[in-house]
């Protein structure tokens, strides 16, 4: 993948980069892994498919539900209640110190980290993260997590919204990727929450 000039990538973030702008600075490639823009794909078996959309932060709508609130994450006291929900969410274990190295980049922000609290136990149950790169404007939607027996009830939407909704006042816009295939069809989500677009990337080892 050629290098990409900041210009090049605010022109067009999802048809430049596979992530964010300031991954592609902070985490190289791996050798093993080749990421092609399907532009340049050619139908190779065993890659992942990821789309990439963009948001330009206008013309946000808020949405609402009764039964919950959002409480920013404390990040002195509440690591373990974020890598808790991470893990029950993907099935795999998350620890304390992934969380803690996460709140120690240079695009972390503490207001873009909100759980979603059920008013009538006081427990989160879902996990939103966005980053902010102050260098380019750009937000970036992480993490967006329901935990299993609350999924279905549109907290995905309104943890989106409530994100681009703090973005709005700071960045120019904001971006997000997942896999096209995950069977909790998050594409669908971010589209009804007005991001747009058609890049997808490619994903496969070469080893």
């Amino acid at each position: 993948m050629q290098k990409i000039s900041k210009d090049q990538y605010i022109n067009n973030p999802c048809a430049s980069l596979p992530t964010a702008y300031w991954k592609s600075i902070e985490y190289p490639i791996p050798k093993n892994i080749k990421i092609l823009h399907e532009r340049e794909f050619d139908g190779s078996d065993g890659a992942t498919k990821y789309f990439r959309l963009l948001h330009n932060l206008i013309n946000i709508e808020s949405c609402t539900n009764d039964d919950f609130e959002f409480r920013n994450v404390n990040i002195e006291t509440q690591k373990d209640t974020v890598a808790q929900i991470l893990s029950e969410c993907y099935d795999c274990k998350y620890s304390v110190d992934f969380v803690e190295n996460m709140t120690g980049t240079r695009v972390f922000d503490n207001n873009l980290w909100i759980f979603l609290i059920e008013k009538k136990t006081l427990r989160p149950v879902a996990l939103g993260i966005a980053d902010f790169d102050k260098e380019i404007s750009e937000g970036s939607l992480e993490w967006i997590q329901v935990l299993p027996g609350k999924r279905g009830l549109g907290l995905a939407k309104l943890l989106v919204t409530e994100l681009l909704i703090r973005l709005k006042d700071k960045a120019n816009f904001a971006t997000v990727s997942g896999e096209v295939d995950n069977r909790t069809k998050p594409e669908t989500v971010y589209r009804k929450c007005g991001f747009t677009g058609s890049d997808i990337w490619y994903v496969m080892r070469t080893e």
